[in-house]
């Protein structure tokens, strides 16, 4: 008779803790990825003296995906965020006579740590890394018609969240440190650099000849079986080096949609009881 209750008391320990595995599994909590898309429109202020010594105003256009994920990382206090961002700008001289354009291409990537949080407020400090990337033409010029815009920051950030009633308010701050940045010097064609001539064409950055500002305020609002985001969008961005002088301002209103998704692959979505797969 011990042997069999021995054995009996096995199988129940054996079925207790399968259960409570199958629990944990059950209610453990899923980090999903809030994935947002926009478009923006808006107006833009451009200079850059390598091309005119006159400001350009007209418009921008903006189309924008955001990514934001929280993480276990440091006792899951830390949220990664990742951004990019095409700007298509269309402006023109003071007197309306000369047309410049230019195209942007920026990404980001980091996160921020939670140093606040209540049930209605939350504020989380961090960095980000950026590379941005584009071309500003001017309709007018014949020899130097074009700029590129090259540059690669580390940037502080900061992030907060307001809920009230089901509409969740968000203000974001960012600011580049140091970081690299291309620019030729006063007077020197693209041609010569291509034939060799790019001594100090690529730059550290920082304050001393690098400013910029970034800032983001969105409300998401649920709609029905969606979530609409709408917000506003701030960039100023400005240069001072080998004698020129550059800037690229614009305000923007932005708008899109937002949604949450769940990535699980290999042996995770085998063991999550949650997931439904058609295939696992």
């Amino acid at each position: 008779m011990s042997i069999y209750r021995i054995l009996l008391s096995l199988c129940m320990a054996y079925c207790l803790f399968s259960t409570n595995s199958l629990y944990a599994q059950t209610n453990e909590k899923i980090k999903s990825t809030n994935n947002a898309t926009l478009i923006g429109i808006g107006s833009s202020n451009l200079y850059d003296t390598y091309l005119s010594p006159l400001k350009y105003t007209g418009t921008s256009f903006r189309l924008m995906n955001e990514r934001m994920k929280k993480t276990s990382w440091f006792n899951n206090k830390f949220t990664k965020q990742q951004l990019i961002d095409l700007e298509v700008t269309t402006t023109k001289n003071p007197i309306g006579n000369a047309d410049q354009f230019s195209v942007l291409l920026g990404y980001s990537l980091g996160g921020h740590y939670s140093l606040i949080k209540t049930d209605k407020f939350r504020f989380s400090a961090g960095g980000l890394w950026n590379a941005s990337g584009g071309v500003l033409y001017n309709q007018r010029n014949s020899n130097n018609p074009a700029s590129a815009r090259a540059y690669s920051n580390i940037q502080l950030s900061a992030i907060a969240f307001y809920s009230w009633k089901n509409i969740t308010f968000r203000g974001q701050l960012d600011a580049p440190v140091m970081g690299i940045l291309f620019s030729p010097h006063y007077g020197q064609s693209y041609y010569e650099i291509s034939l060799g001539n790019s001594v100090d064409v690529v730059n550290f950055a920082s304050l001393h000849n690098q400013r910029a500002l970034r800032t983001y305020f969105t409300a998401d609002i649920p709609v029905s079986k969606v979530t609409l985001r709408v917000g506003y969008l701030g960039s100023f961005y400005q240069t001072e080096i080998h004698n020129l002088q550059t800037h690229n301002y614009s305000n923007s209103i932005v708008i899109g949609l937002v949604s949450e998704s769940v990535n699980l692959s290999g042996n995770k979505i085998k063991a999550n009881k949650i997931i439904d797969s058609s295939f696992y």
